[in-house]
């Protein structure tokens, strides 16, 4: 369904009705969605799922004390093995003087029943939310300036996204495609054209500004590469020059580059949440968005920033005495720098390929938070069923950025080559296996992520061609200087070219796939012998240098299976496909422990008349731990996602 359905920001009030968007896109429109404001539905919500989770977390609490007396007694010989209360009849906890759950109203307010308390606001907050979930669904309630509109095609959705919608400037744009439900951005949604311009300028103006203060810690991490430089103009850190050679070996090597991946560590973090408030309406466009400035960073800091420092802390002394001397300085101590970026390479190939694969934080998570803070059968259900997750914009400039540094360097110590490859192949070995067997990819940026980092390597070869000019015209050797700038200018021709080429196939559909797509399955035994007469075999390295002919549609296409069978939805999902989640989120399932007893039977009958609650699929064991069915296919909090 994504693949049909068009996100227009910024629409006028006069469009937003389905009959004149029908009058602008004809009768192509097949469904529409007008967003509205959610945000005091959604902290009803918030509260009412937080309310749901403490009556459970509450349930759960008293069943096991009921278990571990009533455990306690059958050891002690107060109660025989066959006895069991009516549960129907009686109250179990009080005839076992077990101590209910309670919990203040405020920090010195009353103490109250934290069951009873919960199910008379859990029944309250429910109702209203209801209530307000259906005025939202009536169309009752402010509307927003975004709409979801989902077209009878792809093609016919590729038309109206390449279409100048409206005559006024701002007016139903920016407008994007394949925007999954899942991966909406709410909160975006309602800012104005003018908002989100202001926005935009100002979150770059902070991120160009944190890009020039992060420089001062950056900046001390490369000097640390350099510490016995240091050491010699800074008296009080002589102890350091006593230490053994192995001690500042690591402290010069390993310390800078385990410190400057931990700095970098917070840049994606403050990306995504600046991704945000600028207004982009979706995960895969935040993504985006933080890989585009998470790299900015990543050549800003951890290389140029931190090449820059260690080749100045090393040549400080004679730059004092001779500051005219810098330029010669710099070019002798520049490939010194080097010695930094082969640990940097080691310790990003080493640790982070084995700490991939081991997952030894994971495990040790894992089973902290499972032993000591399983309080109910959701908590051990989300902990082990919920995979990992992986950001791509977290992942990929940081490896692009090592590639631009391997780029950079090539030319001043072409030794730097072998410890970047062997680097980049453990991680490449790492994040495949993870790829394929750990990870739980969330957000689907369509394969974009890819061509933006091929983009970004271009970096290098800039860095690389800006760096040899430097060193060139230090040396006074005019021809190479000329040659280089040559070298220079058209690499940004090719680079404006390649943009202007590749930029529409990244955006829209090509038609051209439809007509080839339908001739393949028609005649696909006979295209298939027309293409191996067309392309003779050729020798491996001529293969690679040609993707266009032998890694084209047709090629790669026939190896992707076609008998697959088109997702289906139901008519409450096609209705409630592009509703805030608020809007038709149910009440949450509780789901308890069974004991033996029959006590969750009776909370459960206590309990349901307000919100569903069942007892199946967990119990409890003999020594009063929650066990549950890990591969029983109707637990209670196990369901299928719809694929949009």
């Amino acid at each position: 369904m994504s693949s049909r359905t068009l996100l227009f920001m910024s629409v006028p009030d006069a469009y937003k009705n389905e009959n004149k968007l029908r009058q602008v896109f004809g009768e192509s429109i097949r469904r529409t969605w007008i967003t509205s404001d959610c945000s005091k539905l959604e902290k009803m919500v918030n509260r009412r799922d937080r309310l749901a989770e403490k009556l459970e977390t509450a349930e759960t609490k008293l069943i096991r004390r009921a278990n571990k007396i009533r455990t306690e007694a059958i050891k002690t010989g107060e109660l025989n093995v066959d006895m069991c209360l009516d549960c129907e009849s009686s109250n179990p906890a009080w005839s076992h003087k077990v101590k209910r759950p309670t919990h203040r109203l405020k920090l010195f307010g009353e103490k109250v029943d934290s069951i009873h308390w919960y199910r008379a606001e859990l029944a309250k907050k429910t109702e209203e939310v209801s209530n307000l979930q259906a005025k939202h669904q009536n169309g009752e309630v402010k509307q927003l300036s975004a709409i979801f509109v989902e077209f009878n095609s792809q093609a016919d959705a590729q038309v109206a996204l390449q279409t100048l919608s409206h005559h006024q400037p701002f007016h139903m744009t920016p407008r994007f495609i394949g925007v999954s439900p899942r991966e909406v951005v709410w909160s975006a949604l309602n800012l104005s054209w003018w908002q989100r311009i202001v926005r935009r300028f100002a979150i770059q103006g902070f991120l160009a500004a944190m890009v020039i203060f992060w420089s001062f810690p950056a900046a001390i991490v490369g000097a640390i590469s350099n510490i016995t430089y240091i050491c010699t103009l800074i008296p009080f850190l002589g102890f350091i020059l006593e230490l053994p050679d192995v001690i500042k070996g690591a402290i010069e090597g390993l310390l800078p580059a385990a410190a400057l991946a931990a700095l970098m560590s917070l840049v994606p973090i403050i990306c995504r949440i600046c991704a945000r408030q600028a207004g982009v309406p979706s995960k895969a466009r935040v993504e985006l968005f933080t890989q585009s400035a998470h790299f900015v960073f990543q050549v800003v800091q951890v290389f140029l920033v931190t090449t820059l420092t260690s080749a100045a802390s090393a040549a400080t002394a004679q730059i004092v005495k001779d500051p005219l001397s810098v330029k010669d300085l710099l070019a002798q101590n520049l490939p010194k720098a080097t010695n930094f970026y082969i640990s940097y390479f080691m310790l990003q190939g080493l640790s982070m390929s084995s700490m991939a694969l081991v997952q030894i934080v994971s495990a040790l998570v894992f089973k902290f938070v499972t032993t000591f803070f399983a309080y109910s059968p959701r908590r051990l259900f989300q902990g082990w069923a919920e995979l990992a997750s992986l950001s791509w914009g977290n992942v990929f400039p940081v490896f692009t950025n090592m590639a631009v540094i391997a780029l950079t360097y090539s030319c001043i110590a072409p030794l730097i080559l072998g410890f970047a490859f062997l680097g980049l192949y453990l991680v490449y070995q790492a994040y495949r296996y993870n790829f394929l067997f750990v990870y739980d990819i969330e957000v689907d940026t369509k394969g974009l992520v890819y061509p933006r980092a091929l983009q970004h390597l271009l970096t290098g070869l800039y860095l690389a061609e800006i760096c040899l000019i430097g060193l060139c015209a230090i040396k006074g050797a005019i021809g190479p200087v000329i040659i280089m700038a040559l070298f220079l200018v058209g690499n940004i021709l090719a680079h404006m070219s390649l943009n202007d080429a590749l930029t529409p196939l990244n955006t829209f559909l090509p038609r051209s796939l439809d007509a080839e797509e339908e001739m393949l399955q028609e005649k696909e035994d006979a295209v298939a012998a027309i293409n191996e007469e067309r392309r003779p075999r050729a020798m491996a390295f001529w293969r690679w240098f040609h993707p266009n002919v032998y890694k084209d549609y047709a090629a790669l296409r026939q190896k992707v299976r076609r008998n697959v069978e088109a997702v289906s939805y139901t008519p409450e999902e096609m209705r409630t496909a592009y509703w805030e989640p608020c809007v038709a989120s149910p009440p949450p399932t509780l789901w308890i422990p069974r004991d033996k007893w029959g006590f969750s039977s009776h909370e459960v009958m206590e309990t349901d008349s307000i919100i569903n609650i069942t007892d199946e699929g967990a119990h409890l064991n003999e020594k009063n731990k929650i066990v549950w069915d890990k591969y029983d296919p109707h637990l209670p909090l196990r369901e299928l996602k719809t694929l949009y």
